[in-house]
C-alpha cells in the first residue's frame, strides 16, 4: 500500500507536525493539515519523490512541485517564500534562510566604477542614453543601487513638484554582475531588500556544503590552537555526480511551474532560456489544437531558472548558456526532454545577448576555454584574456568599457550662444502624461486609469487613422477624424483608446504620436521577431483575417455565399502597400488587390515588415 508522509514545517525546515496517509493528498487536505499546525509549508514524501505545498499571504495554499528530490522540494519552499513573504514579517530575523548578505563570488565585492559601467551598459541596451558620469550609486548588502540624481532649484518653489517624476529608471547591480532594471514606483529600500533576497536565494550554499564550511572553519581554529595537530589540513572535494543530481533536481519543478502558464488543453510546449549572470532571454511556446501560442515567462520564474544555472555552474562543464525544455503530453509523446547548451556552436540570433553580458559571465564563472565564435562576439567587450580562468585565486577585475554612444542625427547649425550652461542628459521617462485621457506611458508600461500593461507583456498592437465626411444638402458638411490605438496581452487590453476630432483640419494628437512611437521602438521589433520565429519554425499565425504559414497567406475574399478562400504563395507576393488605413496585398503582375487588412486589427501593423522577411526566407528555401 502506498504511503504518503506529511510533514508540516516552517521556512527554516523546523518540523511542526507529522502524519502518514494511505491516499494521495489533495490541496484542501494539505492546507487543513498545515493550518492545524500553524505551518506555512507542507512536504509530502511518497514513492516517486517529494511534493511541496506553500501558503501565501492571502492564506491560500498552492502546490509547488511533485516527484522532486528532497533538496529540490526545499528549494521550491525558499522560492515561494521569496515571492510571497520576503521581505516581510521576520525579515529582521538573522536566522531566516534569506537573511544576510549573499554568498561571495570569485570577484568579491563589486567596485562602484564597475557598478556604474554595468548600469550604463544595461541602459544603452534598452535604448536609454545614460553615460556613467550622470549616474550615482549607493552600496547595500550584496550590490549597488544605481540611479540618476535629481537636481532641484531651491529658489523655485515649483521645482520640487517637477522633480517628482513617476517611474524613473534605477538599476540594482549585484556583486556577481547581475543587473536588474527597476523604477522609482517602489521605495528604494523595498527594491534593495527584494534584490538582496533574490541574490541570497540564487547564490545560497546547499545545507550540507554550509555544514562542511563550518566544520572546515572549526578544524582550522583547532589546528591553530594545537601545536601538533593530527592532520595539517583537509580539502572538501566536489562530487560531480552529486552536483549534477542537485542541478537536475530543479528541472522537473521548473517544468511543472511552466506548465501552469499554458492555455487550457495544451499538449506540449518548448521553453528556451538563454542566460548569463547579468541578463537572460526567455521564450515559451505552447501547442494546442495544431496551433502555437507564445506566452511570457514571469520574472519570478526566471529567478528559479537562475538558481538552477548557479547550481549547474559547479559541474565540470560550467554553467550552461542555453537551457531548452521540451514537453510533449500527447499519447506516445516523448515526455520531457532537457538540453544543456554550452555554446559550442553559435547561439540563434534571437537568443544571443550583447557581448558585455558574456564578458561579465566569464568573470563570475571562469572557464578554461571560450568557443571561437564567442571570442569573436566578445571582440568589442573588455579584455577577454582576463575573463577566462584565472591562474591565481585572486578575483579578476575587468577593464572598464565605455558604453557605445548613439550617433547624432544631422541638425542645422545654430548660432553659438555665449557661455552656454551645461545640460545633464536624462533618461527617457514620461512619454505621454494626459489628464484629459487619464493616460500615462513610459518605457516600461502603458496605463489608462486603473488599467495598466507592461511593455514586455504586450502581445498585440494596433493603430490607425480614419476620416469620414457627412455631406448635407442643406447645411455644412461634418467631418470626423479618429486616431485609434490599442495594445493588449489577450483579447481586449487597452483596445478602446481613441482620439476623435470633428474639425476639417486636424493636427495629429501628440499623445497618439507618442504612443505609436513608443510601441514602434520598444514593442514592434519583439513582436515581429516572435511571429517570424513561429512561422519559420513551421507554425501558423492569425493576423487579422490573414492566416500565415510556410505556404503563404490565406484569407476569405468577399463574404456570404459568393465568398471564396484565396491563397497567396510566398513567391507570388508583390511589395506590401499601406493605403487608406489598410495593409493591401497584391499578387505579382496583377493590378487588383487581393487582400485588404484594416490597420486597427491586432498586429496588422506588423505585416509590412514581417511579410517581406518571410517571403525571402521561404522563397530561398524553395529554391535551395
Amino acid at each position: 500500500m502506498a504511503r504518503y508522509e506529511l510533514t508540516a514545517i516552517d521556512v527554516k525546515g523546523s518540523e511542526r507536525g507529522r502524519r502518514t496517509d494511505s491516499v494521495p493528498p489533495d490541496l484542501a487536505g494539505v492546507g487543513a493539515f498545515g493550518d492545524a499546525h500553524r505551518a506555512g509549508y507542507v512536504l509530502v514524501r511518497h514513492e516517486r519523490g517529494w511534493m511541496a505545498f506553500g501558503r501565501d499571504r492571502a492564506e491560500r495554499w498552492h502546490i509547488l512541485c511533485d516527484g522532486a528530490p528532497e533538496e529540490a522540494a526545499y528549494e521550491l519552499v525558499l522560492w515561494f517564500e521569496l515571492l510571497h513573504h520576503y521581505p516581510g514579517p521576520g525579515q529582521d530575523d538573522p536566522g531566516h534562510p534569506l537573511a544576510g548578505a549573499p554568498a561571495p563570488g570569485p570577484r568579491g565585492q563589486l567596485g562602484r566604477a564597475d557598478a556604474l559601467r554595468l548600469a550604463a551598459e544595461r541602459a544603452a541596451a534598452g535604448g536609454m542614453d545614460l553615460p556613467v558620469d550622470v549616474l550615482a550609486a549607493e552600496r547595500f548588502a550584496g550590490g549597488w543601487y544605481v540611479y540618476v540624481p535629481e537636481e532641484v532649484d531651491d529658489s523655485d518653489p515649483m521645482a520640487f513638484l517637477d522633480s517628482l517624476t513617476v517611474d524613473a529608471p534605477v538599476f540594482l547591480v549585484g556583486d556577481l554582475g547581475r543587473v536588474r532594471e527597476a523604477t522609482t514606483s517602489l521605495p528604494p529600500q523595498v527594491l534593495r531588500e527584494r534584490f538582496r533576497a533574490e541574490e541570497v536565494f540564487v547564490r545560497r550554499r546547499p545545507a550540507e556544503e554550509a555544514h562542511l564550511a563550518e566544520f572546515a572553519a572549526a578544524f582550522a581554529r583547532a589546528a591553530r590552537d594545537d601545536d601538533r595537530p593530527a592532520a595539517a589540513s583537509f580539502t572538501v572535494v566536489d562530487d560531480p555526480e552529486a552536483l549534477a543530481a542537485r542541478a537536475a533536481g530543479l528541472v522537473d519543478p521548473i517544468v511543472q511551474q511552466l506548465s501552469l502558464l499554458g492555455p487550457p488543453g495544451w499538449d506540449g510546449f518548448t521553453a528556451v532560456f538563454s542566460c548569463t549572470v547579468g541578463a537572460e532571454v526567455a521564450q515559451l511556446r505552447f501547442r494546442y489544437g495544431g496551433r502555437e501560442e507564445a506566452v511570457r515567462v514571469p520574472e519570478s520564474l526566471a529567478v528559479l531558472v537562475r538558481r538552477q544555472r548557479h547550481l549547474a555552474a559547479r559541474m565540470p562543464a560550467g554553467p550552461w548558456y542555453r537551457l531548452v525544455l521540451a514537453a510533449d503530453t500527447r499519447p506516445g509523446g516523448a515526455g520531457v526532454l532537457t538540453d544543456y547548451d554550452y555554446a559550442d556552436d553559435p547561439l540563434p540570433a534571437d537568443q544571443l545577448l550583447p557581448a558585455p553580458y558574456y564578458r561579465e559571465d566569464l568573470l563570475a564563472y571562469p572557464r578554461p576555454t571560450v568557443p571561437a565564435w564567442l571570442t569573436l562576439h566578445l571582440s568589442d567587450a573588455a579584455d577577454l584574456v582576463s575573463a577566462t580562468a584565472p591562474a591565481q585565486p585572486a578575483p579578476v577585475k575587468p577593464q572598464p568599457v565605455k558604453p557605445a554612444e548613439p550617433q547624432p542625427e544631422a541638425v542645422k547649425p545654430e548660432p553659438v550662444k555665449p557661455e552656454p550652461e551645461p545640460v545633464r542628459p536624462r533618461a527617457p521617462r514620461v512619454v505621454v502624461d494626459s489628464e484629459r485621457h487619464r493616460l500615462y506611458a513610459d518605457t516600461s508600461r502603458i496605463a489608462r486609469g486603473a488599467e495598466s500593461i507592461a511593455l514586455d507583456a504586450i502581445e498585440w498592437v494596433s493603430y490607425s487613422v480614419t476620416r469620414s465626411v457627412t455631406h448635407r444638402l442643406l447645411g455644412m458638411n461634418s467631418y470626423t477624424t479618429t486616431h485609434g490605438f490599442g495594445v493588449g496581452p489577450g483579447g481586449r487590453g487597452l483596445a478602446d483608446l481613441s482620439f476623435t476630432s470633428y474639425r476639417k483640419a486636424v493636427e495629429t494628437p501628440p499623445e497618439w504620436t507618442a504612443l505609436v512611437e513608443l510601441v514602434q521602438r520598444y514593442v514592434e521589433p519583439r513582436l515581429v521577431e516572435e511571429q517570424f520565429g513561429l512561422i519559420a519554425a513551421g507554425g501558423t499565425a492569425m493576423i487579422g483575417e490573414l492566416r500565415v504559414d510556410g505556404d503563404g497567406m490565406a484569407a476569405r475574399v468577399n463574404s456570404g455565399w459568393k465568398g471564396r478562400n484565396e491563397l497567396l504563395a510566398w513567391p507570388d507576393l508583390a511589395p506590401v502597400r499601406v493605403e487608406n488605413g489598410m495593409v493591401v496585398l497584391y499578387r505579382t503582375g496583377e493590378q487588383k488587390p487581393l487582400f485588404h487588412l484594416p490597420l486597427h486589427r491586432a498586429n496588422v501593423v506588423l505585416l509590412p515588415a514581417l511579410l517581406p522577411a518571410l517571403a525571402r526566407l521561404f522563397t530561398s528555401r524553395a529554391r535551395g
